[in-house]
């Protein structure tokens, strides 16, 4: 597949679709079941083995293009804008994202830096430079950010990541209202814990094996955002447990209350970190 893809048909509802975080995770899954409705795909993610080896996997459904990059650097970010104005697609999936477990004073403040710059400044980046891709072409598009339930309180042991998050569900609700009647739609998907190395990661490699927090599986969450792209849904909170405890935090429970068992909870994560 070649830079130039606008003389290529698509058998699914989208013509193009550009997915960040693409080497892991909900992306690598999301990137699964786009190519199986036929979608044409260009992905991007840090680790360019992973996102070849995917690439390979997928190709025998949908073309693929490979864009290897860190979203934390802004030239690396800026080659990735000009790939989606030449590619203009109408389906772009910010998926990347990162948190890190501990009290904010106790993380180094690069890192906290960089959570900012990979869960908001890229986000806002992408999400303005793919808006102006769509409004400037031929056709209406879909740009939806990968948010979290954290989105939705303060986050005790991960409040940067929270605060981003909650950056991100603002961010995706006002330009959807701004940009709706435009032929562009922005959407926050709000996955709870998913099973994949987020954890590891965040805990910098020394999370308990042992968690009875049951997890839903990358697949599943792929299905639930590809479902809110289908109904255009604005936000969409997967799992009916979660929504029942956001709606409790926010209407029914004390802060205060809600703000300890946050703390407690994250603290068994982190603990050991």
């Amino acid at each position: 597949m070649t830079d130039k893809v606008n003389s290529i048909k698509s058998n699914g509802p989208f013509r193009l679709a550009f997915v960040t975080g693409a080497s892991s995770g909900i992306g690598k899954a999301l990137c699964r079941l786009l190519a199986r409705e036929g979608i044409h795909l260009a992905i991007t993610g840090r680790n360019k083995h992973t996102l070849y080896q995917l690439a390979d996997e997928i190709r025998s459904h949908v073309n693929v293009v490979v864009y290897p990059a860190d979203l934390s650097k802004q030239d690396e970010r800026e080659v990735i804008i000009r790939k989606i104005h030449e590619l203009s697609p109408d389906l772009v999936i910010n998926n990347a994202g990162f948190g890190l477990y501990g009290e904010v004073v106790q993380v180094d403040k690069e890192e906290l830096f960089q959570i900012i710059e990979v869960n908001e400044t890229a986000v806002l980046d992408l999400c303005v430079e793919s808006a102006k891709a769509i409004l400037n072409s031929d056709h209406n598009g879909v740009i939806l950010n990968v948010s979290s339930v954290g989105a939705f309180m303060p986050f005790p042991g991960n409040a940067v990541y929270g605060a981003a998050k909650a950056f991100v569900n603002s961010l995706s609700l006002a330009m959807d209202e701004e940009l709706r009647g435009k032929g562009v739609r922005v959407l926050a998907a709000c996955p709870g814990m998913v099973k994949t190395n987020f954890s590891y990661r965040a805990s910098q490699g020394k999370q308990k094996s042992k968690s009875k927090k049951q997890k839903m599986s990358p697949e599943y969450a792929a299905e639930q955002i590809w479902t809110q792209i289908k109904k255009r849904k604005p936000v969409h909170i997967f799992d009916g447990k979660y929504r029942f405890f956001v709606f409790l935090i926010k209407y029914i429970l004390p802060t205060r209350l809600v703000l300890r068992y946050l703390r407690k909870s994250m603290s068994k994560m982190y603990q050991d970190v």
